[in-house]
């Protein structure tokens, strides 16, 4: 049951993530063609779908930050052999 749970929140995490980006692009885009209020209002929106995918992500994000800093850590710890 648990793992179901697991499944469904790192598929809607991704899921914000992506619309977050799209919708950043669509932003800035709408904003350089002269439509400022809507190109921020878009931007804002993006926003919004960024930082609860973020918090759905949190632990693998977590992980793969510790896992890339063991790495770093190694790779200078075999260069100075």
């Amino acid at each position: 049951m648990n793992f179901n749970f697991t499944k469904i929140r790192k598929f809607t995490g991704w899921i914000l993530i992506i619309v977050s980006i799209i919708l950043s692009i669509v932003g800035i885009v709408v904003a350089a063609m002269g439509e400022f209020l809507k190109g921020g209002g878009i931007y804002v929106a993006s926003q919004v779908t960024w930082y609860p995918g973020l918090a759905l992500l949190g632990p693998e994000i977590i992980q793969k930050s510790k896992d890339i800093w063991n790495n770093l850590k190694q790779r200078i710890k075999d260069f100075f052999k």
